[in-house]
């Protein structure tokens, strides 16, 4: 008997539009639906009730959640470009997007409300923390679903792609005490997102391989909102001791450190180095421009989005992890430490 993708080859369409003709939607063009019901016809395809009950359930909707405030969801520019990525390609499988929003607390709640009504076929979610309960409830229903990010505890038994985030951590710390910096400061985003545990754990590192004690004052961890930045990055300049050099956890942090280094009448570049992460369209045009670890966000969410429509068309389980490259883009925040 004729299978769906034989159908979808004689039709010329992808096999996704096959199961929405036979599911019977009104997105699907007249002249598409004539070609498929042709094609059908002609290789004699017989969907057993079983198969058509499960098409009938689909919703071709994936889900793309991103575990913010909703009013401080896109201040990282990271949301932006890995959505627009996750949405060129689920497109094209003729998939549509639903876009859940939701503060840490409210997570569960939303995500149990858009599995238990139907409205998506599985999950992209943008983030991980530790003890994830996103994570740990999609896991529990087995429901299908990919992370941006290493979910912790869970390595071994779901989908994610993520970049290999202790040695980008590592490497920008390195480049920064390979221009002679010994004192160094780390700003993360909220202490239990794994990408702020992994990049830490890496700045840890690189500062024991060179021989350098970390100091707590030179360490802190914001939240979400940019006055949180503001006041971290104060907290951190504002030292009789500062530090010479800055690790910080993403572009924007870095922006924000750069405006509490101008009202310290401090020279970005010049009295501070500044290193960051995301290589976002910010980092170029701030001043002075930023280096960064370019951590390739489009390549992630274009992974992330080819996984889960994968794992759709697949009956059997298979856990796939893929590591993206990262590599430092060098411009003209960070310069060798200047000994007086």
């Amino acid at each position: 008997m004729a299978t769906i993708k034989e159908i979808a080859k004689e039709a010329n369409v992808s096999p996704s539009t096959v199961s929405r003709v036979l599911a019977g939607s009104s997105k699907i063009s007249p002249e598409t639906t004539k070609r498929v019901l042709e094609a059908i016809k002609k290789l004699g395809y017989v969907p057993n009730a079983n198969a058509k009950g499960l098409v009938v359930k689909k919703s071709f909707t994936v889900g793309v959640f991103v575990p913010r405030e909703p009013e401080n969801a896109f201040l990282n520019s990271f949301f932006d470009q890995v959505i627009t990525s996750i949405c060129a390609v689920v497109n094209n499988f003729e998939y549509d997007i639903l876009l859940a929003i939701s503060n840490p607390e409210k997570e569960r709640e939303l995500l149990k409300r858009l599995v238990e009504s139907k409205k998506v076929d599985g999950f992209v979610l943008l983030s991980s923390r530790e003890k994830d309960p996103a994570i740990e409830y999609l896991k529990s229903i087995d429901f299908k679903f990919v992370v941006i990010g290493r979910p912790s505890g869970f390595e071994n038994s779901v989908n994610w792609v993520d970049n290999d985030n202790q040695k980008a951590g590592f490497d920008a710390t390195e480049y920064l005490i390979r221009l002679g910096h010994k004192k160094i400061a780390f700003m993360g985003g909220p202490s239990d997102l794994v990408v702020t545990v992994d990049r830490f754990s890496g700045y840890k590192k690189a500062l024991e391989k060179y021989g350098i004690q970390p100091r707590s004052s030179y360490i802190k961890f914001a939240n979400y909102y940019k006055k949180s930045y503001r006041e971290k990055a104060y907290e951190i300049l504002n030292q009789e001791d500062r530090p010479t050099a800055i690790v910080c956890m993403d572009d924007l942090i870095a922006i924000e450190v750069f405006k509490v280094a101008e009202s310290l009448n401090l020279k970005v570049g010049k009295d501070l180095s500044v290193i960051s992460f995301n290589n976002s369209n910010v980092s170029e045009i701030c001043q002075p421009p930023l280096t960064t670890v370019d951590i390739n966000i489009l390549h992630l969410g274009r992974l992330a989005a080819e996984v889960l429509m994968m794992d759709l068309s697949e009956s059997t389980k298979t856990y796939r992890r893929i590591i993206v490259p990262h590599q430092i883009v060098e411009r003209d925040s960070c310069s060798k430490l200047q000994m007086l």
